[in-house]
């Protein structure tokens, strides 16, 4: 454990306010490990609900939340990004601890439901408040630190909760609610120490004039969704290749576990590495296209393991799992060079919570569509899942073209 937290301090942003906001998203992480890692057995077992009660429970938490982000992200805009911060992370915090209290479906969809749209409202204002502390110059790579100690957090929590799984008791599965919760209330302390950011950045995208409002900025939106379609990738690898290696292939189940090791190793080394050159808008569409292309190449290798026997299949499915992790590595840097580029900088938390939600929304069927194209359509569902996000990845550069912004000059290119 001292080698692998060693590690993680290694990747952490120079001194000053981006190294703590790096150790607010460890420690938030830390506690989604915990939690999600048993979240499924600590709501059968525990809680007493059914797995189609807790889905459409979490279903309805995650349709529901993403409406709150403009206006949280307005609110930020007036009163103060790290203040709205700090109230959903205390919101999360009792949220998170409410779940002891549950017995029945309905208690429990209240509960996931505010826990929803505590961070759906949580998302634009910690974006916003990143875009107040770091310098035009450092904001992507930044936001690339932040995403590595995501992973580690994640990895961090989940290695924490294998006792409380191997315990399976009521207590250690408390425990795990418990230390989310706890994590929440950490992040509230760390912010109170952390500067106020409310002060206007005075380069990059200030120099653009204000707009209408984020939800009729038609451009910003079209590519926020294709952002959150490039991010389906993401339930690729937690959902669509433990099907397709469990159903149709000859590779080891084990192999399974070691593909996603394989994912988190490569996101924590190589994100801040894929981040550059996303700092400009052209640069970051431009990652979106590259995104798409290896996340073809991903599906296609995943295709090909459906004959290979067992060594060859482990191999074939490790080259996918390295170009599915670059076309993730890459599809978030484009997301944040869009996202902070086209904002209204007098209106970000708006236009980051316009983000999350054309984001959000878009992805909402990813979990369905991987399914479906993974376990019925077999091969060919690979490819049309591939040749989709290669679509997707392509209409990044035409719909980002128009008024392209720089966020390290400051220059406006209509």
């Amino acid at each position: 454990m001292p080698s692998i937290l060693s590690g993680a301090a290694a990747v952490l942003p120079p001194r000053g306010p981006l190294r703590p906001y790096a150790v607010t998203t460890l420690a938030d992480w830390i506690g989604n490990g915990l939690f999600h890692t048993g979240a499924a057995l600590f709501f059968t077992r525990v809680v007493g609900l059914t797995a189609a009660e807790t889905g459409i429970g979490l279903t309805v938490s995650a349709l529901l939340g993403p409406w709150v982000s403009v206006p949280a992200g307005r609110l930020g805009d007036r009163y103060g990004h790290r203040r709205i911060w700090l109230l959903t992370s205390l919101a999360q915090a009792a949220a998170f601890a409410c779940y002891l209290l549950v017995d029945s479906f309905v208690a429990f969809l209240a509960v996931v439901c505010a826990i929803g749209l505590a961070q759906s409202a949580s998302r634009p204002v910690r974006s916003a408040y990143l875009a107040r502390i770091a310098d035009p110059d450092t904001l992507i790579k930044a936001s690339a630190y932040s995403r590595v100690m995501l992973n580690i957090g994640f990895s961090l929590g989940s290695l924490g909760a294998g006792a409380a799984l191997v315990a399976d008791s009521r207590a250690a599965y408390a425990a795990l609610v418990l230390g989310n919760s706890l994590s929440y209330a950490l992040v509230a302390v760390l912010l109170l120490r952390m500067p106020d950011g409310t002060a206007p950045q005075t380069t990059g995208p200030a120099a653009v004039p204000a707009r209408t409002g984020a939800l009729r900025d038609r451009r910003y939106l079209v590519l926020a969704v294709l952002s959150g379609l490039l991010h389906i990738q993401a339930d690729v690898i937690n959902l669509g290749l433990p099907l397709w290696i469990s159903e149709h292939t000859q590779a080891p189940r084990w192999s399974i576990a070691a593909l996603m090791l394989l994912n988190t190793a490569l996101a924590i080394l190589l994100q801040v590495r894929a981040a550059r050159g996303s700092e400009t808008v052209e640069g970051a569409a431009l990652a979106g296209r590259r995104s798409g292309w290896a996340l073809l190449g991903a599906c296609a290798a995943f295709a090909c393991t459906a004959a290979l026997p067992p060594v060859a299949a482990v191999v074939v499915l490790a080259v996918g799992v390295t170009l599915l992790t670059a076309g993730e590595l890459l599809s978030s840097a484009s997301g944040w060079g869009l996202s902070y580029g086209l904002a209204d900088p007098a209106r970000q938390g708006e236009y980051l919570g316009a983000w999350s939600l054309g984001s959000d929304l878009a992805r909402a069927g990813g979990p369905l569509l991987v399914a479906l194209l993974v376990t019925d359509g077999g091969v060919a569902g690979w490819l049309l899942l591939g040749t989709a996000f290669l679509g997707v990845g392509a209409v990044n550069v035409p719909a980002a073209r128009p008024g392209r912004i720089a966020l390290k000059s400051g220059a406006v290119h209509d």
